[in-house]
């Protein structure tokens, strides 16, 4: 079904034949010539036939000529041969026997004449007969370069669709049978072979994601309210899937019903590849610019106000003349320390979002004992946000868990930075550490107006904040993600819902790393203090 074999054998059948009616062909002047030529011979032959038997041979030599001249030279060449043999035979046989005086003249008139007559007879039947072949020659001589030149289409059609690896198909819509040339059987991952599968065979290669609308498509076009055309996938014996793009037109009986279609497949699986890689770019550089854009909104907006706080307590302190007060000192330094600590946890989760825009951030996993490293999280914090009571509640015999102790941390802070601001001062937020699922689950869980519906999916996207929140509380649409981000970093899960009894709950997991829970004290390194930590530093 691939369009060659056909081209070919009508062009080789139509030079054949060409070769077979052609016989020579001579010009008007040509033709006379020829019947002179053997109109003359023809005479001369019936002389020696006289003169071998001694008698008269009739016309049968002269008829002779005539067939072999109408043949050679058409209607012409017959004509002028029986003219000349006419002639002649009247000049050189019928006149010395003086033939209007005696009874055998006027017979041999009557017999010349009776030649005549059937002569052009003869000439008219070949005649006819050799202008028929002769246009039959020049129809198939039509037919041949009309053959030759379908043949050469064919061969640059056939260099084309093997260029774009399209081919073609046939579908007989009654019988389901299917034909299809080289080139879709190559398309399907299949040898070539005689017989195509049947359509419901067919049917079944494709991606079942993608059956739904490749019969949604093959309905339309056969009610006739859209063309065939569609991109799905084939799914190939070795289970690889291909993308394919089919197109197609239905052809319909007198009553209007289909009857077939035909149509072609292109692999487009190359082409495909390229544009999800496109558009993956285009999504990387569209996220790489928010990436870029939120670096400028923390730097213009959320570093430059502890900046700005630690810049103007530094002049206020160092100011030339100023009396060393410890009472007013004291509350400076303060602002200052926590100002610092604020600029350090808005720098720890920048650095966080540069190796995620990177796709560079990678957690090397350490044991960690949750409830020692808690602990400290939650001492330190509990000064850090004086407007809230922190609770700690924690189950008795945690496992072991994996992760990295300073982005546990980072989580935990962000968490619980995140609950203060939107907790009224005064009430308590619960940090509630528990086994679940093989996993070890960290909640904090706030006593505010809870997480809205509408924001629980998008809560932890990067930018993302509340828009009735947005107007009251400051932040930049980064903590949240860094949290999400290192959580799966180190193979968790981390959720927001809203509290039946009012109030957040925003959590993650961490994995469990040790199965013998109770040799951890003698097994496991312990986690340095704060104190050893900045002493060695």
């Amino acid at each position: 079904m691939d369009g060659r074999g056909p081209g070919r054998s009508a062009s080789t059948r139509a030079r054949s034949e060409l070769e077979r009616a052609r016989d020579i062909r001579l010009a008007p002047v040509a033709a006379a010539s020829a019947g002179v030529l053997i109109g003359g011979a023809a005479i001369l032959a019936k002389s020696m036939l006289v003169e071998a038997i001694g008698g008269d041979p009739g016309y049968i030599a002269l008829m002779g000529a005539v067939i072999v001249a109408a043949w050679v030279g058409g209607w012409i060449g017959g004509v002028v041969a029986v003219a000349i043999a006419f002639i002649l035979d009247w000049v050189i046989f019928v006149s010395p026997i003086d033939p209007l005086s005696t009874t055998e003249g006027r017979v041999e008139i009557a017999r010349l004449f009776v030649f005549a007559v059937v002569a052009l007879g003869a000439v008219a039947l070949i005649g006819s007969r050799r202008a028929s072949r002769d246009r039959l020659a020049d129809a198939l001589g039509e037919a041949s370069d009309l053959a030759a030149k379908v043949e050469a289409r064919d061969v640059r059609l056939q260099l084309m669709l093997a260029a774009s690896g399209t081919g073609f198909w046939e579908w007989d819509v009654e019988s389901g049978e299917l034909l299809w040339s080289d080139a879709i059987f190559e398309q399907h991952g299949l040898a070539t072979a005689p017989t195509a599968p049947d359509f419901p065979t067919y049917v079944r290669m494709i991606h079942p994601e993608d059956r739904t609308s490749f019969m949604a498509a093959i309905d339309a076009a056969m009610a006739g309210t859209a063309p065939f055309s569609l991109e799905f996938r084939v799914v190939w014996p070795d289970g690889a899937a291909h993308w394919i793009l089919g197109a197609a037109r239905v052809f319909r009986d007198d009553d209007g019903r289909p009857t077939r279609m035909l149509g072609t497949g292109q692999d487009i699986t190359e082409r495909r590849r390229v544009s999800d890689e496109r558009d993956q770019l285009l999504a990387e550089e569209h996220r790489a610019a928010e990436f870029r854009e939120a670096f400028i909104d923390v730097i213009s907006h959320e570093l430059r106000t502890p900046i700005t706080t630690i810049l103007g307590i530094s002049q206020l302190l160092t100011r030339p003349g100023r009396v060393d007060d410890p009472a007013t000192r004291t509350p400076l330094l303060e602002d200052v320390r926590s100002e610092s600590e604020r600029l350090h946890r808005l720098v720890e989760d920048l650095l966080v979002l540069s190796r995620v825009e990177r796709g560079a951030l990678v957690v090397d996993t350490e044991p960690l004992e949750p409830r020692r490293l808690l602990e400290r999280v939650v001492a330190h914090e509990a000064v850090e946000l004086p407007s809230i009571d922190i609770e700690l509640q924690v189950d008795a015999d945690l496992p072991i868990v994996a992760g990295e102790a300073s982005y546990v941390e980072q989580i935990v802070r962000n968490l619980l930075g995140n609950a203060a601001k939107y907790t009224p001062a005064g009430t308590s937020v619960v940090v509630r550490v528990g086994r679940q699922d093989g996993e070890v689950a960290i909640r904090v869980l706030d006593q505010g107006s809870g997480v809205p519906q509408a924001s629980i999916e998008r809560i932890f996207e990067l930018f993302y904040r509340d828009p009735e929140s947005a107007r009251t509380v400051a932040g930049s649409g980064i903590g949240l993600f860094v949290c999400a981000s290192l959580v799966a970093a180190m193979g968790g899960r981390i959720w927001a819902k809203r509290r039946p009894e009012g109030g957040s709950e925003f959590g993650f997991t961490l994995r469990v790393l040790a199965a013998d829970e109770d040799d951890l004290d003698d097994d496991l390194p312990r986690e340095p203090t704060r104190a050893a930590a900045d002493s060695r530093a």
